[in-house]
């Protein structure tokens, strides 16, 4: 099942390139999202007594979001969909025969190698 769902994904390149890139994207918002100190934190109980427990539902779930640091749930599956995605791009590199590694630099560096051999 799991190669079916790997050869489907490498038909569709951008399909697994645009999944990885918001990935990369979404772990660096995530990753940047300050921690609100406790000195600093809203007072729910005011704000469900001047406003209703909607409001304080709704600015809580906003704290909690963008000021309320990392989560590391979160974190964890954006890093494996990230790392599928790149096993992707490493195994469709390899079945056309090229040699696939992480680092750019270093892949230009063997693909020059391998291609000076040749002559």
């Amino acid at each position: 099942m799991l190669e079916i769902i790997s050869n489907w994904f490498l038909r569709r390149r951008w399909l697994y390139l645009i999944v990885g890139y918001g990935a990369f994207a979404f772990l660096i918002f995530e990753l940047s999202i300050p921690n609100i100190p406790e000195e600093a934190a809203p007072d729910y109980l005011k704000i469900e007594e001047s406003y209703g427990p909607i409001v304080k539902t709704i600015s809580g779930y906003i704290v909690n979001r963008f000021a309320g640091g990392t989560n590391l749930i979160n974190v964890a599956i954006i890093s494996i969909i990230i790392f599928y995605c790149l096993y992707l791009e490493k195994q469709r590199f390899e079945s056309k025969g090229k040699t696939f590694n992480y680092f750019g630099f270093i892949q230009n560096i063997d693909q020059t190698f391998k291609e000076d051999e040749k002559d």
